[in-house]
């Protein structure tokens, strides 16, 4: 018999790949206790119902997404590399990722009755990613640049960023995400430019 840890991971991954897929009121506990080889009942002696098999995930997620950015942005001279992988990953993750797609789920569809449950922490996961974003900035060579344009501001501009190209991926699909990466992302290298140097 394995132990009762690892049986509720396993049910947390059927669960995010079923949620990905179908969403949350089209997924059934019978479904995933099947993906797991385990009969119905027996998920109860893990998550109390649904609602909290989901919501287990969420903090599952946050701390995966921000592991991710961490990684990703370091800041120093690849700064704009970097940005540009972290906001092409969004979709290269998508394809790739159950749980990058529960995630894009979660964020904008969540279920109607667990939203406020959902939408807190989600909350303080953006103000956590802001700050690392902040943070890379603060260690590159964005700032200064030729529009003036402080680290703080610079940091808003890629969350927005970072939204609107989930968004457009979510209801619009992958080759408008490319065509708008493209757009936002040739604005912000604009706005971006280095400080002329003094004659």
């Amino acid at each position: 018999m394995e132990p009762i840890a690892l049986t509720a991971s396993r049910l947390q991954d059927a669960a995010l790949a079923r949620f990905a897929l179908q969403g949350f009121d089209a997924t059934s506990m019978a479904e995933i206790a099947a993906d797991v080889g385990i009969k119905k009942p027996s998920i109860y002696a893990h998550f109390r119902n649904k609602d909290a098999l989901y919501l287990s995930l969420i903090p599952l997620m946050i701390a995966a997404e921000l592991d991710y950015a961490r990684s990703v942005l370091v800041g120093g001279e690849t700064i704009r590399q970097q940005l540009h992988a972290y906001l092409q990953s969004i979709q290269d993750r998508y394809d790739d990722s159950f749980r990058v797609q529960f995630w894009m789920r979660a964020l904008y569809t969540p279920p109607s009755h667990l939203y406020d449950q959902v939408m807190a922490p989600m909350h303080g996961f953006m103000d956590e990613l802001e700050a690392i974003v902040l943070a890379a900035i603060r260690q590159s060579d964005l700032v200064p640049n030729a529009q003036g344009l402080s680290a703080e501001v610079l940091t808003r501009t890629c969350l927005g960023l970072i939204d609107c190209l989930q968004v457009e991926l979510t209801y619009a699909g992958p080759a408008k995400f490319a065509r708008r990466l493209q757009a936002v992302w040739a604005v912000f290298e604009a706005a971006t430019a280095a400080r002329p140097a003094p004659e």
